[in-house]
């Protein structure tokens, strides 16, 4: 379960600056400041997004790994591998900002000088391009209103 502090939430727009660096929100600086930061090239709904995990969240899918009883010892250790070839190290400047690599901006559709959207999504938040962006808020939402009709709070 995740403290309170550390809860990354909301939805936030910015512009990728001309070096490929994007504002991070000053409430979720505050509860990123005393982790490591790694970028995960991740998909959410079947698009690419980029992934910021602190350290806590990192571990937590390594766990999540390795609890898999039903895999087998070498299954484990190929998904630890691409865990870990996925991952990128990531700082917040004192400016506030993250550098995102320029490779990694072309392969998930961010580009410098257009808006970005920042997911908040509990103990790690997205990174996501504007077009991509629409299209995983319609997909989200398409799926939520199945999920709504047991939860009924979206």
């Amino acid at each position: 379960m995740l403290e309170k502090r550390n809860i990354l939430e909301g939805i936030f727009e910015y512009k990728l600056d001309s070096k490929c660096r994007v504002a991070v929100p000053s409430e979720w600086r505050n509860s990123l400041k005393h982790t490591k930061l790694r970028f995960l090239q991740s998909s959410s709904y079947g698009l690419p997004v980029l992934c910021v995990l602190s350290d806590e969240e990192h571990s937590k899918m390594l766990e999540e790994i390795d609890s898999r009883n039903a895999w087998s010892p070498m299954k484990k250790k190929r998904a630890r591998a691409k865990l870990f070839s996925s991952c990128l190290k990531a700082d917040i400047s004192s400016q506030g900002k993250i550098l995102i690599p320029k490779a990694w901006c072309e392969k998930f559709d961010i580009f410098s000088g257009e808006k970005v959207f920042l997911l908040g999504r509990g103990g790690y938040f997205e990174v996501v391009g504007s077009e991509n962006y629409r299209e995983l808020e319609k997909r989200e939402t398409d799926y939520l209103a199945e999920l709504n009709e047991e939860l009924e709070f979206f």
